[in-house]
């Protein structure tokens, strides 16, 4: 367990002594500000998030009318992610929190809990796609740009209704990054039809790309971890190794959050390349890609060099 009772507890004590130094210095700087609420325009409505591809998404439809915190530090991965007393405190004084939903963080409620935030509003933005499309249960969706603009409406939607006063800007901003979803999406289609169809198959380290290889034509073969945290088996990575071979895989994608230790003997054992820098679930840390849009970009690159060659 991420989060018995014990830890909540003291969590929560840890947490109430940074809460109180974080509320004096907020009543500080709100008098050298004039103060204010997101309804009068003087100060910014606080927000959540718990992945930073998601606070990408925030980010731009809120733009300078929002201050958003995000709980899973970039490079982290929320399915293995362990809660720390700063995250209450980001929660605390939020009156918005974005999650993705279907499962990916299943240590929130537990965080929540423990932060006691009667106040804030969750918005799931798996929800905002329709229950056909993820049938598969797959919680990655964002991976396709069509459901990222799904969400980027649900965003818009949510802030309008947190902060009225800005509701004009969260739609132009919205409908602005939708117009640039779908560029993003044209765009993703043409590089992918560079790859010969015989080499367009993936195997990755966690099953974040179900949803990107449905949309563009890519044969999911298979990942090393289908499920989080849990190696395979031997007789499970064989099979993996055979599949990799039958299908003609050019090319094993691990993710840098990852140890590449299995990614290797894949690679090694059926005789092809290893990429180890593809981002899903996190923006890149460096400068490749700190957004959602430079991020897809990032990864379509990697992946048609890769299953070019």
């Amino acid at each position: 367990m991420i989060l018995d009772k014990l830890q909540a507890r003291r969590w929560v004590r840890t947490a109430a002594g940074v809460a109180l130094a974080t509320a004096l210095a907020s009543c500080t700087t709100s008098g050298q500000s004039g103060g204010g609420s997101p309804a009068s325009g003087s100060a910014r409505l606080r927000v959540a998030c718990t992945i930073s591809t998601l606070c990408s998404l925030v980010s731009v439809v809120g733009r300078d009318d929002i201050d958003v915190h995000g709980i899973v530090p970039v490079g982290g991965s929320p399915e293995t992610f362990e809660p720390r007393p700063l995250d209450i405190v980001a929660l605390s004084g939020s009156r918005v929190l974005f999650e993705n939903g279907l499962g990916l963080e299943a240590w929130l409620q537990r965080l929540l809990d423990a932060a006691s935030a009667p106040g804030i509003t969750t918005v799931v933005l798996a929800d905002s796609v329709p229950a056909a499309a993820k049938s598969s249960g797959n919680p990655h969706l964002w991976m396709d740009p069509a459901y990222a603009a799904d969400y980027v409406r649900s965003i818009a939607a949510a802030l309008a209704a947190a902060d009225p006063a800005h509701a004009r800007d969260y739609a132009k901003n919205a409908a602005v990054e939708t117009a640039r979803l779908g560029v993003l999406d044209r765009w993703i289609g043409a590089q992918i039809a560079t790859i010969p169809p015989g080499r367009r198959a993936m195997i990755c380290f966690h099953d974040a790309w179900f949803y990107f290889d449905r949309r563009y034509g890519i044969k999911d073969v298979g990942a090393i971890e289908p499920i989080p945290g849990e190696d395979p088996s031997a007789g499970e990575f064989a099979r993996l190794i055979a599949l990799a071979k039958a299908n003609h895989v050019r090319a094993v994608f691990g993710e840098p959050q990852y140890s590449r230790k299995l990614a290797d003997a894949l690679a090694s054992g059926a005789g092809i390349a290893l990429v180890t820098d593809l981002y899903d679930d996190t923006l890149g840390t460096g400068h490749e890609a700190p957004d959602y849009e430079a991020m897809m970009r990032y990864d379509v690159r990697t992946i048609v060099a890769a299953l070019r060659r």
